[in-house]
């Protein structure tokens, strides 16, 4: 009887046809982990030049103030514009972008998705800054525009290392553990 059960076990070889089952078919190739790692490096390093974007313009338009460009407008184009928002209402839509923006980068933090850079997160701060330099030639409120833009950036780019960083060592752990 063991002779017939050995007759019929047939010796089949492995093809591209058939699936390999096992922890080896489920790793991508050595390249395909590189670039990952690679993609890893280039998304931690974008919020770098975001910040530095940001930067690049809040120094623009703490020089724009600095140097009286409100004052520097001739009249006719004053009376086209009309007069500038009051800064009670520019600090509570600052506020309420501020805010907004906030909730967007912490609900990309807990979908524990990978995060990604948002750039509307340089532009909302940025684009008070003209609304600022209009309604408050003193410059007075320039910091409060420049801290919001600065602490949801740094929030972002937080974010965005941590989750790199874990992930790095995870692909450089799994690209080591790979035969060569």
């Amino acid at each position: 009887m063991s002779g017939h059960a050995i007759g019929q076990i047939k010796n089949k070889t492995a093809s591209a046809d058939h699936v390999v089952e096992g922890p080896v078919a489920h790793h991508p190739c050595r390249e395909q982990l590189s670039k990952e790692i690679e993609q890893l490096h280039a998304l931690s390093r974008r919020g770098l030049w975001g910040l530095i974007l940001f930067l690049s313009l809040s120094a623009l338009a703490l020089c724009l103030n600095q140097a009286g460009t409100w004052l520097m407008v001739p009249a006719e184009i004053k009376e086209m514009i009309g007069p500038p928002p009051p800064a009670e209402l520019l600090h509570v839509a600052l506020g309420v972008s501020w805010f907004s923006a906030l909730v967007l980068v912490l609900g990309r933090r807990g979908a524990n998705g990978r995060p990604g850079y948002n750039w509307y997160n340089i532009g909302l701060p940025a684009a008070f800054y003209p609304l600022y330099i209009f309604a408050d030639p003193t410059g007075i409120c320039f910091p409060a525009v420049f801290a919001a833009g600065l602490v949801l950036l740094l929030l972002e780019h937080a974010f965005v290392i941590s989750y790199t960083g874990k992930e790095i060592m995870k692909e450089t752990e799994r690209l080591q553990g790979m035969p060569e």
